[in-house]
């Protein structure tokens, strides 16, 4: 009997240590989200200090579990041994551990620009193991100590134990607080009149590229000859605009049909919330029976990481669980701010071991999008070319491809051959005749893609989209591509009215006879009438935080506009724009942006009208436009 006591002491002790091992991870982990432009920054304090003690319940209930089931099993083996009863220490250790390694790498990461992700040989990752190993026997051995010391440590630990036990009510208090009605994830669609035979759907994406620079829009130069030879087939719209200056607004309004003001994603570290977290274009198709993938960049644009939920089933190099059916359905749905913690935190530890098995490589997404061709090969376009073509080959009919290629980002483009330049050196950044390289580079990618859907015989039934994210050096005050080829050639010439990126979703929808929701803001460019309609284009604060190592990952985040720096209205020929970034000195100014012809329900729009509409649009988009001094 004295031998059970002493195990239950143990025990007792093990589950102390574990519980709070799980606060201080956590505490750590929020500490640092709060030190820096992150979800917390989006929330109020009592937000954030409610975050604190829900976020550890999960963690804390399988750690609690994993020390009961082990130290149960142990006492089922015979003869053991000073280690088969310190299995259970593993589990508090290894929380500590993780919690070191991720400390100790902010760490030195902030102050030397090294960080695990820069272990790039087999030795210098074996320091990582090496370091991550001493970590786990220390605090291994620590867990020992007080678990199995005697005299008067027991009474040292009462206090810990009414600490617990407070920290235990705290996490149900703000469960509580923080419960909210489950999201619903249906989606009521009109399919009345859907068509019988689904066709697949792609879209083909490049970054930065105006159409002016496109021979198919009229430029001297033949950059894109595969275009020009299918224009005949195919919508070409003249007078496209895109709806954020910023990729990662821009493809959130090309996936979800809305405004990046509604949905809030405008650039990183925005993220999907709430019903918008379940109301888009990829959850449509795939309610209708579609396979999706994305093949674009981890970050700013992966619909995982923007928190788009149930939408793809593959996304650069790795398949995604159906989020409604997971084993985190029913914390997401109720608790979805927290879910979102543990998740990015999760990401944070995994990428970093993953990278040290060499499993995934970790890098910087910013130097990704501006380092031209001095891109890694796995992340560049002839590796998201090469996702494309397998996926095409093996996806289950009908899929839906959203492909965003780089080459023609800048600071330096790339490009596979120079075609209007003798060499691929880029000695400055933007060179014009790189840029058209890389333009050319995509139109070859896009005859690629042509040829491979036609070589299955699918060319009739494949929907093809050719677009851009945004113009050169992300301006707005230039038109983009968007050109349509319709299974069959359904739809072919030019039309001159404006349209947005936002239109393609309700567009496609309509061309499959799902009645676009509600919910959607853009128009089906099928269907909509003669009438020029306002246009609104979003871009981030001017100031972005920059991490040591050039890690470009979010823009300033403050009250009570947050990542939103200045919106713009384009309507009638002209671009209006309001600039937010100092709420106490707005700054107004308008331009002539080459206008065609359309026709515009006010022609005697004055600047003083155009600007009020802009607040209008802000205001009925839940921006508290008060705070503005103007």
């Amino acid at each position: 009997m004295r031998d059970i006591n002493i195990n239950h002491k143990h025990l007792s002790r093990l589950l102390l240590l574990t519980g709070l091992c799980c606060y201080l991870y956590y505490l750590m982990e929020w500490s640092f989200f709060l030190s820096r432009p992150s979800m917390l920054s989006y929330l109020s304090l009592t937000d954030s200090l409610l975050l604190l003690f829900t976020a550890p319940f999960p963690l804390l209930l399988l750690s609690l579990s994993s020390v009961c089931l082990i130290t149960f099993l142990a006492f089922f083996i015979p003869k053991k041994s000073i280690i088969i009863d310190r299995v259970a220490y593993v589990v508090p250790a290894l929380i500590l551990t993780c919690m070191a390694f991720l400390m100790l790498d902010n760490f030195t990461y902030t102050v030397f620009g090294i960080a695990s992700h820069s272990a790039t040989t087999l030795m210098s990752q074996g320091y990582y193991w090496i370091m991550i190993t001493l970590l786990f026997i220390y605090f291994t051995n620590k867990m020992s100590m007080v678990i199995e010391s005697k005299g008067t440590l027991c009474e040292h630990l009462k206090p810990f134990y009414i600490l617990f036990i407070t920290l235990i009510l705290l996490s149900i208090l703000s469960l509580w607080m923080t419960y909210s009605q489950p999201l619903n994830t249906k989606l009521e669609l009109d399919v009345s009149a859907k068509k019988t035979d689904f066709p697949n759907i792609i879209f083909f994406s490049a970054d930065g590229v105006n159409s002016k620079n496109m021979s198919v829009y009229g430029y001297k130069r033949d950059t894109t000859p595969f275009l020009n030879s299918i224009s005949h087939e195919s919508v070409i719209y003249q007078n496209h605009w895109t709806n954020s200056a910023k990729t990662t607004g821009s493809v959130g309004a090309l996936l979800s049909g809305k405004y990046p003001t509604r949905t809030k994603v405008i650039f990183r570290p925005d993220t999907f919330k709430g019903q918008d977290m379940f109301q888009h274009l990829p959850g449509i198709l795939k309610n209708q029976g579609y396979y999706n993938f994305d093949i674009s960049l981890r970050h700013y644009i992966d619909p995982a990481d923007l928190k788009m939920r149930n939408a793809f089933d593959y996304a650069n190099h790795r398949l995604l669980a159906n989020q409604l059916f997971t084993a985190n359905n029913l914390f997401l749905l109720r608790w979805p701010v927290a879910t979102q913690f543990l998740e990015e935190n999760w990401q944070r530890l995994y990428q970093r071991l993953a990278h040290l098995i060499d499993y995934k490589s970790m890098v910087n997404p910013h130097r990704l999008v501006n380092q031209g061709a001095e891109v890694p090969a796995i992340f560049s376009d002839i590796d998201r070319m090469k996702q494309l073509k397998e996926q095409i080959k093996i996806a289950p009919r009908p899929y839906f491809a959203n492909v965003h290629l780089l080459g023609p980002h800048g600071k330096k483009f790339d490009y596979e051959k120079a075609i209007f330049t003798q060499t691929k050196a880029q000695p400055e950044h933007w060179m014009p005749d790189h840029y058209d390289n890389a333009i050319f580079q995509w139109d070859a990618y896009s005859k690629e893609i042509y040829q491979l859907v036609q070589e299955q015989g699918e060319l009739d039934n494949t929907l093809l989209v050719f677009s851009s994210d945004h113009g050169k050096r992300h301006v707005i005050n230039e038109t983009l591509p968007l050109i349509i080829r319709y299974p069959k050639k359904e739809y072919t010439g030019s039309v001159i009215l404006p349209s947005q990126r936002m239109d393609i979703a309700p567009t496609v929808l309509s061309y499959l006879g799902v009645k676009p929701p509600q919910w959607m803001d853009g128009h089906s460019l099928l269907s909509r009438g003669k009438e020029a309609y306002p246009i609104f284009i979003v871009s981030s604060s001017k100031q972005q935080a920059i991490n040591a190592g050039d890690w470009k990952v979010a823009a300033n985040l403050t009250y009570p506009f947050y990542s939103l720096g200045s919106i713009s209205m384009a309507y009638c020929g002209t671009l209006y724009s309001i600039d937010i970034n100092n709420i106490n000195a707005l700054s107004f100014e308008h331009q002539k942006v080459h206008a065609r012809d359309s026709v515009c329900p006010l022609e005697d729009l004055t600047p003083k009208l155009a600007y009020e509409m802009i607040l209008d649009h802000l205001a009925s988009m839940g921006y508290d436009t008060d705070k503005l001094n103007y």
